[in-house]
């Protein structure tokens, strides 16, 4: 059982397929205490040295979902991806054990609707948010990364056009003339050459004000429209 004295973020992924062992992988490097559960011992074997704790169980047993804490749990993710009855049973049993949090994989509008009538805070489907992110990379491939904030708008990281390097934030007027808003600049960073015990830092994030000057290398982080984000020039 995870232990209750823990004051770092605990999560539970359940059902460890691709999507929910590569969830579990990544929330644990980041340092989170992760649960992962699936009724296949093989799959759960394949984390029990990623993770904080790794269990075979079947997730619609409430009386085994309480064993191992989740009752104690701040968010649990149900990733069930090839069973959408057990995936619903096992929402429904996380609310009832007052999970603060519930987000219920869904492969359709259909069942993420269920989900939703069903009390889980958040739904996701991993195939149509992929979908998404890969048409903003075909569309706009100078585009190193685009997150949707919401629908139609997104915050993206572009590397800063020749044609605005070496002006400032004010001189390029971005928001006037591309209905863009600089969020952050990530400048980059070399070590101090007089100091042999420093590493270089690939980048440090700066605020962006008027006379920030934009220099080859730079990253800018830009939100907008989705449209207008892609007419950026590159």
């Amino acid at each position: 059982m995870m232990s209750e004295t823990m004051t770092m973020q605990r999560f539970a992924v359940i059902g460890l397929g691709r999507f929910g062992s590569r969830l579990a992988i990544n929330l644990s490097r980041s340092g989170a205490e992760v649960l992962a559960i699936d009724k296949n011992r093989e799959l759960v074997e394949s984390l029990s040295d990623q993770v904080t704790v790794a269990v075979c169980l079947d997730a619609t047993d409430e009386r085994a979902l309480r064993q191992q804490g989740l009752d104690k749990i701040d968010c649990a993710v149900v990733s069930i991806g090839d069973d959408f009855e057990a995936n619903v049973l096992t929402t429904v049993l996380l609310k009832h054990l007052r999970v603060k949090t519930v987000i219920a994989r869904a492969a359709s509008y259909t069942q993420g609707a269920i989900q939703s009538r069903i009390g889980a805070d958040a739904v996701v489907n991993p195939e149509d948010e992929a979908a998404d992110r890969w048409a903003h990379r075909l569309l706009a491939p100078f585009m190193i990364e685009h997150v949707e904030i919401a629908a139609g708008y997104g915050l993206i990281q572009l590397p800063t056009p020749v044609d605005w390097q070496n002006k400032t934030l004010l001189e390029l007027d971005l928001r006037s003339r591309f209905r863009v808003n600089v969020v952050a600049v990530k400048k980059g960073k070399q070590a101090d050459p007089d100091d042999v015990n420093t590493e270089p830092e690939e980048f440090v994030v700066v605020t962006p004000m008027p006379d920030t000057v934009l220099l080859e290398g730079d990253i800018l982080v830009l939100a907008g429209v989705d449209d207008d984000l892609e007419k950026l020039p590159h």
